[in-house]
């Protein structure tokens, strides 16, 4: 039952599934729009005379971080930022007809879908099963975007600051320093430590979602978060994103 205020974001769309994923379609475009935009006016702006520190460069320092608009020794080069912009502003276009799509045409609750698979992904808020199969999702997806960033940096290579230099890192996957890591991860120093971390949460993320995804909610879960007919599903989202900064603390 809905006790939210009007004032409460996505309120209205509590009870609604397709409308919920419209909306979270259209702030994935909103936000895709902003960083290709922001990029090609900080682009337009940028003095490779001057540190980035000095120009507010926010996304070209990101970019930077990862090896992109530099070469190997650390001079400006451009290669790449502009294609990167385009194609974030492209993609925030897809997410905004994808959103109308779910907005107007499509139906308003994914339970009444023709199409089986996408009627896997309907709301219930009290049933456990049906939230841990959606997270499960959820947390594959961060899964291999840490495989990404770890592959990245062994194949193509990261800004390294201790050298002032772009340079291949291959992950470190020592799990008594991953461990050991969680209390102290502010002092880490180490780029190859940093890539096992995230080597680890990789393979914790996407072996945690495949097993909410086949097995559903664990004992241990639904005692943790309450008898089944107490059960709510912001709980759970409130337990799956500890879980995850948690781990995230690791890289």
């Amino acid at each position: 039952d809905v006790t939210y205020g009007w004032w409460v974001g996505n309120s209205v769309v509590t009870n609604r599934s397709g409308r919920f994923i419209a909306s979270h379609i259209a702030h994935t475009g909103l936000i895709s729009f902003a960083a290709g935009g922001s990029t090609l006016w900080e682009l337009a702006h940028f003095d490779p005379s001057l540190p980035m520190g000095h120009q507010s460069s926010l996304f070209l320092a990101h970019l930077a971080s990862i090896g992109i608009g530099f070469d190997e020794a650390g001079v400006w080069t451009g290669a790449g930022v502009a294609s990167i912009a385009i194609v974030h502003l492209i993609f925030s276009m897809v997410y905004g007809g994808g959103g109308l799509l779910h907005a107007v045409l499509f139906d308003e609750k994914v339970e009444d879908s023709e199409i089986a698979q996408a009627r896997k992904f309907k709301l219930e808020w009290k049933n456990p099963d049906n939230q841990t199969f959606i997270l499960g999702h959820h947390l594959i997806f961060f899964g291999v975007a840490c495989v990404w960033f770890v592959e990245w940096a062994r194949i193509h290579g990261i800004y390294d600051p201790a050298i002032g230099a772009v340079r291949q890192v291959n992950y470190n996957l020592d799990l008594s320093m991953i461990w050991q890591r969680q209390f102290d991860f502010l002092s880490i120093d180490s780029l190859e430590d940093v890539m096992g971390g995230h080597a680890f949460l990789a393979f914790a993320e996407i072996t945690g979602g495949a097993f909410h995804i086949i097995a559903g909610s664990t004992p241990w879960e639904l005692k943790r978060l309450g008898e089944f007919s107490k059960f709510k599903g912001a709980e759970l989202l409130s337990a799956e994103a500890v879980l995850s900064w948690s781990l995230a603390g690791i890289g």
